[in-house]
């Protein structure tokens, strides 16, 4: 979005972020961690804004469902991989697989208990499990309102929060993952296309599963 060139690395170890999670960015040397912060230096470093076309209100919006995203749905989203036990199947060899043994049978249980544990200290962990989709249905039914009939959230153009948006939709919609969350989703009609949109303008080499 920022037209910066710029190289993918997949990390597969999040200790190597210098706030122990992933993404991050590595430039001039620098790293930078957290997706806001990794905006807002991109903004300062390279004289970008990405919201330039925004009236005010629409950046108090941007802010607020950027939050909403990031630190509410991606909660579910964890949640429905990690602790429901067929999709944790599927998961565990992709992250764990290539480890070697004993480590690939120790190591998957230490962090599926340490997921448990954030989702607890979150509070969307202390909930039941339809709770839990019914929260996420909720932020799913936001968003679909926000982005409407436009092409972005915020109109014919993306912006800052539609990298948000995008990151955690295609992570329920495009992974292949059948979940109430991800049934949620699909039930509004506009949301499927908006990550289709999303991924033919920024990753057209990336297919859905």
């Amino acid at each position: 979005m920022s037209e910066l060139p710029y190289q993918i690395k997949i990390e597969g170890n999040p200790s190597n972020g210098p706030t122990g999670k992933i993404p991050f960015i590595k430039d001039k040397k620098k790293l930078m961690g957290d997706s806001g912060l990794v905006q807002r230096y991109l903004e300062n470093e390279y004289d970008i804004d990405f919201d330039k076309a925004l009236s005010d209100r629409q950046k108090s919006e941007s802010l607020a469902f950027t939050h909403l995203a990031n630190e509410h749905l991606y909660w579910v989203l964890v949640y429905s991989r990690w602790m429901e036990d067929d999709n944790w199947a599927v998961l565990k060899p992709l992250f764990f697989g290539k480890l070697p043994f004993p480590l690939r049978v120790i190591v998957p249980k230490i962090a599926r208990k340490n997921l448990a544990k954030a989702l607890h200290g979150h509070g969307i962990g202390r909930h039941k499990r339809e709770t839990i989709y019914a929260l996420g249905a909720e932020d799913v039914a936001a968003i679909s309102s926000l982005i409407g009939d436009q092409d972005f959230a915020f109109g014919d153009q993306p912006t800052a929060v539609d990298a948000s948006l995008y990151g955690q939709l295609s992570g329920i919609i495009d992974a292949p993952f059948d979940t109430p969350l991800k049934r949620a989703a699909l039930s509004h009609k506009n949301l499927a296309p908006y990550c289709a949109r999303m991924r033919a303008r920024f990753f057209p080499d990336l297919k859905a599963a």
